[in-house]
């Protein structure tokens, strides 16, 4: 067992070493057409075909890669021919060259396995339009290392965002908001747009040369722009925040960049680059006035301001150093928008869902006011129906008993005469904070009006029932409340109706608990009266 452990110890040290030497062996590959320069400097390209010529002198195999996301077509010659290479001009014998296709690799970028030795190739590009082209070459073990983390990345970036457009989508669905749904939107073309970008669904559909077009990119970029006001408009509440003409503007602009990128589809790669130029102009525009639209509601407290504006300024900062901090981290330079992306993202998510916290939290309020009596802050007449209807319909589909309570107080027009008004709703108020303490926290208690509370309860048995409703006849039997004014001997009829009877109308059951209060009230006129 030690000697297979030594074993395994050596092949993995001879292996690291391998790598080690593959990275310090000797490559050299130099363009010498049109321009003669190394590989991994710049290569202007113009729209069209054209070809590069390359001589390579390799003490191990080696990856020649670069971009697809500007070139339609690519494919790399190697001369079998002799070539001989003087400075920018080549000499070449009489015989033609034999033309072999090395192998093409399966990854995002076009990448061409070269063998060792000295050769010259072709290399034949089709751009859609000009730009420059960044080639590469670098080691087997470099380029898989790349090729790995390439595709890890922009699979956990594009995962994340869909689960996140995912999410904020469900939230728009139960808010039956337009604007979450534009968050979505805004979430899946940014991922779809870096995805196109960096060629990822080339790995995924290689025989799908649409997906590798600029009017495809174009569009998901016009469609983050759009998605993304349209959120924020929702969001920030810009109808409220902005006078109407800015906010007409911002809108009617990101209209017009969402008609051109849709139209330049169908239009050739020409006019699609004219197009993606009056775009970039535009959503310059656009970002300006958003961004002075979130400092605006950052300014006066809007909710969720702060937090938008922290998400703009991570993309704005990682815009910034792109161009300005191009040599201090490599993978920073690649990968730093799709980060910051990620990172405004997620403070944009989190956002909308303190959004759809506020939200609930005061249509919550608002049906509480709106169901609340203001005197003795329990269920008004509206709000206990709809309670009561809740708990009726879980006692109709669950069995039980349910109970329900009808109380009047004895002689409060006495009282309101004798101690006046002020001290009668002090009564009113005291008499529900008893009801309240007396109950459980799921049981309905409400006030119809004047000097009438009702008590609707489930229970799970007759005794329980009935506990609680001769809890509630002896506390309200005898009562003497204090109020500012004065001491005042209370006391209230209570009709109960208790059953485990299917019952759907909860008027006949109060009907029912009405006419037992008002039996309740006249024996006890006719026991003793009681002045005041």
């Amino acid at each position: 067992m030690c000697d297979l452990n030594a074993r395994w110890s050596v092949k993995l040290l001879i292996a690291a070493l391998c790598v080690l030497v593959c990275e310090c062996v000797y490559a050299s590959c130099v363009i010498t057409s049109p321009l003669n320069s190394k590989v991994g400097t710049p290569i202007p390209m113009v729209k069209g075909e054209q070809r590069l010529t390359l001589h390579c002198d390799l003490a191990q195999p080696h990856i020649f890669h670069f971009p697809r996301n500007f070139v339609n077509k690519a494919m790399l010659y190697r001369l079998e021919a002799d070539v001989s290479i003087t400075g920018a001009f080549e000499t070449q014998s009489s015989a033609a060259p034999t033309l072999t296709l090395p192998i093409e690799l399966p990854s995002a970028r076009h990448a061409y396995m070269l063998p060792t030795g000295a050769a010259s190739y072709y290399l034949d590009i089709e751009a859609q339009y000009g730009r420059a082209l960044y080639p590469s070459l670098s080691s087997v073990p470099e380029f898989y290392a790349f090729n790995t983390i390439h595709t890890l990345t922009l699979s956990a970036f594009a995962g994340f965002c869909f689960a996140l457009a995912i999410y904020v989508g469900v939230l728009g669905n139960s808010m039956r908001s337009f604007g979450f749904y534009s968050y979505s939107l805004y979430v899946a073309s940014a991922a779809t747009f870096f995805l196109l970008q960096e060629g990822i669904f080339y790995t995924l559909l290689p025989n799908v040369p649409f997906l590798n077009s600029v009017q495809l990119s174009v569009l998901f970029a016009g469609l983050t722009i759009f998605a993304s006001l349209r959120f924020l408009d929702q969001l920030l509440d810009f109808k409220a925040l902005l006078k109407k003409w800015q906010r007409s503007a911002l809108h009617y602009l990101s209209l017009i960049i969402l008609v051109l990128v849709s139209v330049q589809l169908v239009l050739s790669s020409d006019v699609s680059m004219m197009i993606n130029k009056v775009m970039s102009k535009l959503t310059l525009v656009i970002m300006v006035g958003i961004l002075l639209a979130i400092l605006y509601a950052a300014y006066h407290k809007v909710h969720c301001a702060k937090l938008v504006l922290l998400g703009v300024s991570t993309i704005i900062l990682a815009m910034l150093a792109r161009f300005y901090l191009k040599d201090f981290s490599p993978f920073l330079q690649r990968y730093g928008l799709i980060i910051a992306v990620t990172i405004e993202a997620l403070i944009f998510a989190f956002a909308a869902a303190q959004k759809v916290k506020k939200l609930d939290n005061d249509r919550m309020a608002a049906f509480k006011r709106a169901a609340t009596d203001p005197l003795c802050h329990i269920l008004n007449r509206d709000g206990w129906e709809g309670a009561a209807k809740v708990l009726l319909d879980d006692f109709n589909r669950q069995g039980g008993y349910i109970t329900l309570m009808f109380i009047d107080v004895d002689n409060f027009k006495r009282i309101n005469d004798s101690f006046g008004h002020r001290s009668g709703d002090d009564v009113l108020r005291i008499l529900a904070k008893i009801l309240k303490r007396q109950c459980r926290e799921q049981d309905v208690v409400g006030r119809l009006g004047g000097d009438e509370f009702v008590v609707l309860s489930y229970c799970h048995s007759r005794s329980q029932s009935e506990r609680l409703v001769g809890r509630i006849k002896a506390r309200l039997s005898n009562l003497t409340i204090q109020t500012p004014n004065a001491q005042i001997p209370v006391t209230a009829s209570v009709g109960a109706v208790v059953t485990d009877t299917s019952c759907k109308n909860l008027d006949a059951l109060l009907q029912e608990a009405d006419i037992l209060m008002y039996e309740q009230k006249k024996a006890r006129h006719t026991e003793v009266s009681q002045p005041i």
